[in-house]
C-alpha cells in the first residue's frame, strides 16, 4: 500500500513541475494596444505570438526591442518549424484548417484576421536575429515592413508570398536586398520573386540566376515553394544575363526573354532553353497548355500541373515526362503534331485527379500515325493508380 501511495505522489510531483514549467514558458507582456506572449531563451527573449487587444488604434505594430530588460531576438511560434507544420501558425496566430477534410482551406480565425487587416505598419527591432518560416505567411497584402540586419533565413518564401506596401532591409543586412519590388540576393545575382504587386516587372540587369523553388532560403522545401513569388505580374521581362530559370508559380504572367540572351529563348510568354530545348516556363490561358514550337523537352516538373485541360504538343517535342499529371479533369485532350511520337516516361502514370476517378484522355495525333502512338505511349501498370489512366488516340 505504501509503495502505490509513494508511487502516487511521485507521479503527483512530476504532473506539477510539468505544469509549473508550462506556466513558466507561457509569459505575457503588454505594450500599448498589443500583447506579446514570450519565452526566455539563452540568446534572449522569443515572442511567439502577437494579439491585438482592441480593433481601434492598432495601424502601426512596433515590435518592442526588449521585454522586462532583456533584447527580443526571435519571433514566431514554437511550433513553426517544418517538422510540425500542420500545427503551425503565424506570429498573430492564424493558420491555414481543413475543417472538413476535402481541401477547402479557410483562415483559421476570420474575426482576428480582420483585426490583423487594420494593421498599415509592422516595425520590427534591429536586435531581431531570426524568424520562424510562417511568422508573417498569413497576413494581408499592402503593409509596411523591415527587415533587420541579422535576418538571413526564412525571407523568400514568406516576404514574396505577400504583397507589401514598402519593404525595407537594412543597409547592413548582408543577404538581400529590394530593387524594382524584387528581393535580391545582396549581391544582385539571384531574384526570389517580387515583394510588390506590379503588373509589369523588368528584372534588373545584375540578375543571373531566377530561383523561387530548388534553392529557398528555408529549412526544408515543404512549404518554401509556395508558388506565389510573382503573384499579380502579367508580365516578367528577363535580361540576356539571366543563366538559370527555376520558377514554381501558378501565376499566368508572360515572361520574355531578352533577343541577345545565349541561354533562353521565349515564344508566346513561354520560355525553353537554348542549349537542349527544355520547357522552362509554360505561359498558359484557361487550362489551355500551347507549348512553343522549339522546346524539344517537356520535363518532370516545370511547374504548372494539375491545371490543363488541353495539351497541345509541337513536332518539336521528342521527349515527355509525366504528361498526365499536368491535368486536371477527368477527361483532358491532347494534341501531338508530330508524326514521330515523342518518347513518354513512365512518370505519366501520375495525376492529380482524385484517386477515385478515371482520367480518359483523348490523344489526337496526325493521320496515319495511330498505329505508332499506341506502341509508345503505354501505360506503365506497375503504378497502382495507372489502371484508371486511360489513352484513347484518333487520327485528325
Amino acid at each position: 500500500m505504501k509503495k502505490i501511495i509513494y508511487a502516487a505522489m511521485f507521479f503527483l510531483a512530476i504532473t506539477m513541475m510539468c505544469g509549473n514549467a508550462e506556466k513558466a514558458e507561457a509569459k505575457s507582456y503588454k505594450a500599448g494596444k498589443f500583447k506579446y506572449q514570450y519565452k526566455n531563451t539563452k540568446k534572449g527573449v522569443w515572442i511567439t505570438k502577437i494579439t491585438p487587444l482592441s480593433s481601434k488604434g492598432i495601424s502601426k505594430l512596433d515590435i518592442p526591442a526588449k521585454i522586462k530588460g532583456k533584447k527580443v531576438v526571435k519571433l514566431g511560434d514554437t511550433k513553426d518549424n517544418y517538422h510540425t507544420s500542420d500545427e503551425a501558425r503565424d506570429l498573430f496566430g492564424i493558420m491555414m484548417c481543413d475543417p472538413q477534410g476535402i481541401g477547402d482551406f479557410t483562415i483559421s480565425n476570420p474575426k482576428l484576421h480582420k483585426k490583423i487587416a487594420k494593421i498599415k505598419k509592422i516595425k520590427l527591432p534591429s536586435s531581431i536575429m531570426s524568424i520562424t518560416p510562417s511568422c508573417f505567411y498569413y497576413v494581408q497584402d499592402g503593409k509596411e515592413i523591415n527587415i533587420p540586419k541579422s535576418v538571413k533565413k526564412e525571407v523568400a518564401n514568406q516576404f514574396t508570398r505577400v504583397k507589401w506596401k514598402k519593404v525595407k532591409i537594412s543597409s547592413k543586412n548582408k543577404t538581400y536586398k529590394v530593387k524594382s519590388g524584387c528581393l535580391l540576393s545582396k549581391n544582385g545575382k539571384i531574384l526570389y520573386g517580387l515583394v510588390y504587386k506590379k503588373k509589369r516587372v523588368v528584372v534588373p540587369k545584375t540578375v543571373t540566376e531566377i530561383n523561387t523553388a530548388d534553392t529557398r532560403d528555408t529549412v526544408e522545401n515543404s512549404i518554401g515553394d509556395h508558388g506565389m513569388s510573382f503573384r499579380g505580374c502579367e508580365i516578367l521581362v528577363l535580361p540576356k544575363s539571366v543563366k538559370k530559370i527555376s520558377i514554381f508559380s501558378y501565376s499566368m504572367m508572360k515572361v520574355e526573354v531578352d533577343s541577345a540572351s545565349k541561354y533562353f529563348a521565349s515564344k508566346d510568354g513561354s520560355v525553353y532553353s537554348k542549349k537542349d530545348g527544355t520547357l522552362v516556363w509554360l505561359y498558359q490561358t484557361d487550362g489551355i497548355y500551347n507549348i512553343p514550337d522549339g522546346v524539344k523537352e517537356i520535363p518532370y516538373d516545370f511547374g504548372t500541373y494539375g491545371k490543363a485541360k488541353k495539351i497541345i504538343i509541337p513536332a518539336s517535342v521528342k521527349k515527355v515526362s509525366n504528361i498526365v499529371q499536368y491535368c486536371g479533369i477527368k477527361a483532358p485532350i491532347i494534341v501531338c503534331n508530330g508524326k514521330e511520337p515523342p518518347t513518354l516516361l513512365k512518370e505519366q502514370t501520375n495525376s492529380v485527379v482524385g484517386l477515385g476517378d478515371e482520367v480518359n484522355v483523348k490523344v489526337y495525333v496526325p493521320k496515319g500515325c495511330k498505329d505508332a502512338y499506341e506502341k509508345t505511349w503505354v501505360i506503365d501498370k506497375s503504378n497502382v493508380s495507372s489502371e484508371r489512366i486511360k489513352f484513347t488516340f484518333i487520327e485528325q
